[in-house]
């Protein structure tokens, strides 16, 4: 009995410093143990202990109750998105797993852990808004009123890899067939996607962009589908991207991180031509242009099972591989021109170029995150500049080496034996690059996620991949006991 209630003990302590919420009830649905971060949504402690769970959210029917199906079912429910009312009258919405406790083999109660993701949740109801008021037409002149887009003319450089890139866009332009981009971070996709559209002869029908890996797997489906009225807790009528994109493009950038259930359901569309809402009955007829970018090598997306292989043929009609900044060292004395123009009349300066050290150095460097990184090097140099030429301390070296020599450091190389295949190696590495970032930000995903520049959907994704949610608790446990 000591055992247990030092057990029971051992994982209060743990609740108490994750962010997730966690909400438990017995039989009875009767709250026994809340932990602190459920306040996050309006709940305190004091005051629920001992209610029932129906009085906690009034407007909450059982119907609807995942804790009731639980009981019912002694089987768990896991990553929904619910909307609800709280006592206090806030309407919040959280990503929910609710999972039934035994005791000795016998259902005691239900624990609920949940994660408020209300300001997301406004965040893709604002995507969709302003998505579908961009293509709104303009009584003016009858047509859609798109905002300032990239064209062909907007890919800087005269390389032989950029010149040939700028043909295939101009022959495919006005294909309708699905076109996969692969470029490496930074390179430009949206860009590319963007001079696509504004090629074609429907230039002035939609364009809708969605990073697949800026919003949650929950809510990703909504965002694309749409939703219907009493389709589930909380849901309003509302189009999705799909619905939006009609007549014109949908460019869905990182496809590689949506989730394989969802990418069947998107072939379905791709093929059928036709959506149904979430929690909606009615078939929607649709046609669109898709162009779907990943930023990993197609064949190793395949080879991990990333991406559905069924999918990936019917997406790679048409492949255009955007070339790294390092392959292309002819275009960089063009884009720093480029940028210091852009940036001498946002910043009101009048900066002529670099110097000879700084321009050797931009065509020896290897240029990791590509044209982004070139541009943002740009952009610090030119908010502290007092003189007309850019100059190699101007750059800010010190934060980019920092940056740099922290992965090398990582890497295994000398003075360490080699053994097995460089996939094992390079899997070694990334697992300590997360342990250690996630370290540095003292658990926190979100920090540790940019402190890799990777999105925290990622970040999430690789954490559950190689098991470091234990990692994550244990370290914060141990934080509290210091």
């Amino acid at each position: 009995m000591e055992d247990l209630r030092g057990k029971s003990k051992q994982w209060e302590q743990i609740f108490s410093v994750i962010r997730e919420g966690v909400l438990v009830v017995d039989l009875n649905l009767r709250v026994t143990y809340v932990n602190e971060a459920v306040q996050n949504i309006g709940i305190y402690p004091e005051k629920v202990i001992g209610e029932n769970i129906f009085q906690v959210f009034p407007n909450l029917k059982q119907e609807h109750s995942h804790f009731v199906k639980v009981l019912a079912t002694g089987q768990p429910i896991t990553d929904k998105v619910l909307t609800f009312v709280t006592y206090r009258g806030e309407r919040k919405t959280t990503l929910t797993s609710t999972f039934p406790l035994y005791e000795n083999g016998v259902l005691t109660g239900a624990f609920e852990v949940f994660q408020d993701i209300s300001a997301i949740d406004e965040l893709s109801k604002k995507i969709v808004f302003y998505q579908n008021k961009e293509r709104q037409v303009d009584p003016q002149n009858k047509k859609p009123a798109v905002s300032s887009m990239y064209t062909i003319d907007s890919i800087i450089g005269n390389s032989r890899a950029i010149e040939a890139l700028k043909d295939k866009i101009s022959l495919i332009a006005d294909s309708f067939s699905p076109v996969l981009l692969y470029g490496e971070t930074g390179t430009g996709k949206e860009l590319i996607a963007q001079s696509i559209h504004t090629a074609s002869a429907k230039k002035n029908a939609p364009f809708i962009a969605q990073n697949c890996a800026a919003i949650p797997e929950s809510l990703l489906e909504g965002i694309l589908f749409g939703t219907e009225k009493g389709g589930f807790t909380g849901a309003d009528s509302r189009p999705g991207l799909f619905e939006l994109a009609n007549g014109g493009i949908l460019f869905l950038d990182e496809i590689n991180s949506m989730p394989l259930s969802l990418q069947a359901k998107l072939l379905r569309v791709i093929q059928e031509k036709k959506v149904r809402r979430v929690g909606g009955q009615k078939e929607i007829d649709i046609d669109f242009r898709i162009v779907a970018a990943t930023n990993v090598n197609p064949e190793v997306i395949l080879q991990t099972g990333e991406m559905r292989s069924d999918l990936f043929y019917r997406l790679n009609v048409i492949y255009l591989e955007l070339p790294p900044l390092r392959n292309r060292r002819d275009d960089i004395p063009l884009l720093i021109d480029h940028y210091i123009a852009y940036y001498n009349a946002q910043f009101n300066k009048k900066v002529q170029g670099v110097n000879q050290e700084t321009m050797s150095f931009f065509m020896e460097y290897m240029w990791p995150g590509n044209i982004r990184e070139l541009r943002n090097m740009i952009e610090r140099a030119m908010n502290m500049q007092e003189r007309e030429v850019i100059q190699l301390e101007d750059v800010n070296l010190g934060a980019l080496f920092g940056v740099s020599s922290m992965t090398a450091s990582a890497l295994p190389v000398e003075g360490r034996k080699q053994q097995g295949s460089l996939k094992d190696a390079l899997k070694e590495v990334e697992v300590e690059m997360i342990k250690q970032a996630l370290l540095e930000a003292k658990g926190n995903v979100s920090k540790a996620a940019r402190k890799l520049d990777i999105p925290q959907q990622t970040m999430n994704h690789k954490i559950d991949k190689y098991t470091l949610r234990p990692f994550i608790y244990q370290m914060k446990l141990s934080a509290t006991q210091k």
